[in-house]
């Protein structure tokens, strides 16, 4: 089964892929029927501007675009984390759910893969991404959504906190959704696999939902 953590902060050393990494050692790499990927978008700054006539042929935006939708293509599960900017989506995620539709992908490189939301806050927030990712992103990518997700409030406290956490506080319960989260999206993925080409193909009768 494989599973791609995308962090959607366009922050090199962000706290999203921090909280990607520490989600992915003690989780995912520690089920041995798993292989995880991270796409940090802060390695693909040309994504952040992909709809610029000049931009959408430079070969860099062409390499980067050609290495995500690889990675997005092979994955069976998607856990999306997801900074609150401004009460909003930061802008290199938006991008990235937009080239995901069928005409800029060349197909549905999530078509009918589980997704598992994750927002971010380093303060009390956090609740908007995961409504607006729920709310419109699943129209044009065709994905499809777990009904659990996991909020990170105050992420910097929760990133420097033992894993497992010792006690049964905020920080062990928010481990908890994540262990549970996850372990309901390889259930998904390993149900829909069989059945996602079939999926897909329908989907491309109206891929925009029209």
């Amino acid at each position: 089964m494989n599973i791609v953590i995308i962090s959607g902060s366009h922050r090199p050393n962000s706290n999203s892929v921090k909280l990607a990494n520490k989600i992915n050692e003690n989780v995912l790499a520690q089920l041995s029927t798993v292989d995880s990927h991270i796409i940090e978008l802060a390695k693909f700054p040309a994504l952040l501007s992909h709809y610029g006539d000049e931009q959408f042929q430079s070969n860099e935006l062409q390499q980067q675009k050609a290495h995500v939708l690889d990675l997005l293509y092979g994955a069976d599960g998607i856990i999306i984390i997801a900074p609150e900017w401004g009460g909003s989506l930061p802008p290199a995620l938006v991008n990235l759910l937009l080239l995901c539709a069928n005409g800029s992908a060349g197909g549905l490189p999530l078509g009918h893969k589980p997704a598992f939301a994750v927002g971010v806050s380093d303060s009390g927030a956090g609740a908007s991404p995961v409504s607006q990712l729920k709310a419109y992103s699943a129209k044009n990518t065709h994905l499809t959504w777990c009904p659990q997700h996991a909020i990170v409030q105050n992420v910097s406290e929760f990133l420097t906190a033992p894993w497992p956490s010792p006690n049964n506080d905020r920080t062990g319960q928010l481990q908890s959704r994540f262990q549970t989260g996850i372990e309901s999206l390889l259930l998904y993925a390993e149900q829909l696999k069989p059945i996602r080409d079939q999926l897909v193909t329908l989907s491309k009768v109206h891929p925009f939902g029209q």
